[in-house]
């Protein structure tokens, strides 16, 4: 079991008001490099257990642009963050709609041109996002899980399907586990279906190859010419199709 120790301190940096002000803090453990995570507008280094805070704030500052780079698109992040609330903006299939509550005694949510209308009584934010929670659900159920099953059948591997879940996870778009479950985020279902389908392929390809291996992605290619496209796309601006 590895030994942690964490501490934070300001960064050094002769005077420069500029990284006075810039937070980090330091995670001891057993490896034998020094590497930098951004979280929650905090630049994070993860050292050896003997590194010296001469090595710790020289590694820092040698990084510094590259984490203000990374904190000013955390902040774009977080304003671009998706809030299911009247007049918000939703990124939906690659389109930026404008949410509109409106009150109705049938529930239902519309696209209307560059309006997303959720509809429902005495709508609130808390009702709209169960309401888009049942909407994409069932749009997943519609779509993602037969083209799952179509996709194994026709890479003959239907028969190591033992379940397909839909969930909204924190990190993870989809899994699949040697079992044969297969686990898709629904949220999934506000990108382009073309995304949609590269994820489809992503997890199905797993029930002939349990890992990241070329030939895993020579079979994900197959199917998915321009997965590549696809996986920048996401990270791109994946940070836009999940609310809390």
């Amino acid at each position: 079991m590895s030994k942690h120790n964490m501490a934070s301190s300001n960064i050094i940096n002769g005077g420069s008001s500029s990284l006075k002000n810039l937070q980090y803090q330091v995670v001891k453990s057993n490896r034998k490099t020094l590497a930098l995570y951004i979280r929650q507008q905090i630049a994070i280094v993860r050292c050896p257990l003997r590194a010296s805070k001469a090595e710790i704030e020289e590694f820092v500052q040698k990084n510094q642009s590259w984490i203000q780079e990374r904190l000013a698109e955390e902040r774009t992040h977080e304003k671009q963050k998706l809030r299911i609330e009247d007049g918000k903006i939703i990124l939906f299939r690659a389109r930026e709609l404008s949410i509109l509550f409106r009150e109705g005694r049938k529930e239902r949510i519309l696209i209307n041109g560059n309006k997303l209308i959720i509809q429902n009584h005495k709508l609130n934010s808390h009702k709209a996002k169960i309401q888009i929670e049942k909407y994409l659900t069932q749009k997943a159920i519609e779509y993602i899980i037969p083209r799952a099953e179509a996709l194994a059948e026709y890479l003959g591997v239907r028969n190591k399907i033992t379940k397909i879940k839909l969930r909204k996870t924190k990190s993870k778009w989809g899994h699949c586990t040697s079992k044969g479950v297969i686990q898709y985020n629904w949220l999934i279902m506000l990108a382009p279906y073309s995304i949609i389908d590269y994820m489809i392929t992503h997890e199905v390809c797993h029930l002939l190859h349990m890992d990241h291996s070329r030939r895993y992605w020579d079979l994900v290619e197959s199917i998915c010419p321009k997965y590549l496209q696809y996986i920048e796309w996401l990270k791109k601006h994946e940070h836009r199709l999940w609310f809390d």
